[in-house]
């Protein structure tokens, strides 16, 4: 009896799994028809508003300047479900390479198939609007399909933070 229950929990959970994964697809399925083109000039109802870039913050500055790089890579290993540090996305990944992150335009790596509200939001990606993103993605950035419920803990997001700098510094140097 514990065999079949236990079989049956796997059955679902591995259900569950799949579907949320199934969720954040980032590559349309060989021969999978194409979206129609959107008009030329879409209405202010529909474009996503562009999102403001937040001050610099000393705070989360000096969070960064004394974060835990190994609790940091610890921390990554949730983002790394989805995402790589290297600089071309690795095989397999249904995130965007995070190689790079900071500075770049949201929305601008070749070959991945971004939501309409990443893509059309005017981000471009620094420590602060990271930070907010990790908080919780969908409030951030209401519309984006990243499947992430966020990370409260204010530290844990600037160690996650400073272990990609750190990482993406030494991939860059090599």
């Amino acid at each position: 009896m514990y065999e079949r229950c236990l079989s049956r929990f796997a059955r679902v959970f591995l259900a569950v799994a799949l579907v949320a994964l199934a969720g954040c697809g980032s590559k349309p399925a060989p021969g999978a028809a194409t979206p129609a083109a959107a008009p030329a000039t879409p209405s202010a109802a529909t474009a996503p508003a562009a999102v403001p870039s937040p001050p610099p913050n000393p705070e989360l500055e000096a969070m960064i300047a004394r974060a835990d790089l190994n609790r940091g890579k610890i921390q990554f290993f949730q983002c790394r479900a989805c995402h790589s540090l290297a600089p071309e996305t690795e095989p397999g990944k249904i995130g965007p390479t995070l190689y790079g992150v900071i500075g770049r335009h949201a929305g601008s790596v070749t070959g991945y198939a971004y939501s309409g509200a990443v893509a059309k939001s005017g981000i471009t990606w620094t420590a602060e609007q990271i930070d907010k993103w990790l908080e919780r993605p969908s409030d951030f950035l209401p519309g984006n399909k990243m499947v992430f419920v966020g990370i409260q803990d204010a530290q844990d997001r600037a160690n996650i933070i400073a272990y990609i700098q750190q990482e993406t510094a030494k991939v860059a140097a090599k």
